[in-house]
């Protein structure tokens, strides 16, 4: 079945006016910021259970900005601790849907601590499942867009997950690929998908603005074991600082649970 959250309005569409350096990401979520309203259902198909397929994206490495909409330029080096990323096999239609949008998975990959936060507060981890869109309706006023849209979940320490506490204790810092067999996507995501919505960018080098995020406000949780073996690949931590949101507004639906 998939997961549905009330519905009807889109989210606010990316200006082609405003400064990529206004819309970067993370963000701090604060009551005074947001608005809600009724926003389209995130709506996930996946598979049952899939074999992923992980590797270390390490630091030192030079990155092309992405999508389909370039900036022109250059990219940047990436100068974090690195991260792990789970990417689904090809060929496995791992889909979200927003109104009209549909997207596909790219990766998995986890920030320690979480990037967002929320009234100045951060939880242990963020996990992100970013997608790209597969469908090819954006309009003039939507030439800002990358043809990203970002789920954001936050990770609390708690009662076992089995997919999740799989895919993070076998973590390790080494470029060659491994697996995690028999993953549930869907186990990655709370119940309950109401969420916080609004503009912004990659949170890595280049910073490419026009992502759509879709930040979880129930988070998931995982071990306490499986939190403390990713924690120690990072000990500096992986996540980018809070950015300004500046005029931004945040959208949130209209019936959340805190």
């Amino acid at each position: 079945m998939p997961r549905t959250t009330p519905a009807t309005t889109t989210t606010p569409a990316p200006s082609a006016f405003r400064s990529p350096l206004l819309t970067q990401s993370p963000v701090d979520i604060r009551a005074q910021d947001t608005y809600p309203c009724a926003l389209p259902p995130l709506r996930f198909h996946h598979p049952t259970g899939l074999d992923l397929r992980l590797h270390f994206d390490g630091p030192g490495r030079r990155r092309p900005e992405s999508g389909p909409r370039r900036s022109g330029r250059a990219g940047c080096v990436r100068d974090d601790e690195g991260a792990v990323k789970a990417e689904p096999p090809p060929g496995e239609e791992c889909l979200l849907r927003v109104g009209s949008d549909r997207y596909e998975l790219v990766d998995v990959h986890w920030h320690m601590p979480s990037e967002h936060t929320v009234g100045g507060v951060a939880f242990p981890m963020e996990q992100h499942m970013k997608y790209r869109r597969v469908t090819d309706d954006v309009g003039p006023a939507e030439a800002g867009d990358s043809g990203y849209t970002v789920v954001g979940v936050f990770v609390h320490p708690g009662q076992a997950n089995d997919s999740l506490d799989r895919l993070l204790t076998s973590a390790r810092r080494d470029e060659r690929p491994w697996a995690v067999p028999d993953v549930e996507l869907d186990a990655l995501l709370p119940p309950c998908t109401e969420s916080y919505r609004y503009l912004g960018s990659t949170t890595v080098c280049p910073y490419t603005p026009g992502v759509r995020w879709n930040l979880l406000t129930h988070p998931v949780q995982v071990s306490v074991t499986a939190l403390a073996h990713y924690r120690r690949l990072f000990p500096r931590g992986n996540a980018r600082a809070v950015q300004p949101l500046g005029d931004r507004r945040i959208a949130v639906d209209r019936h959340r649970w805190w």
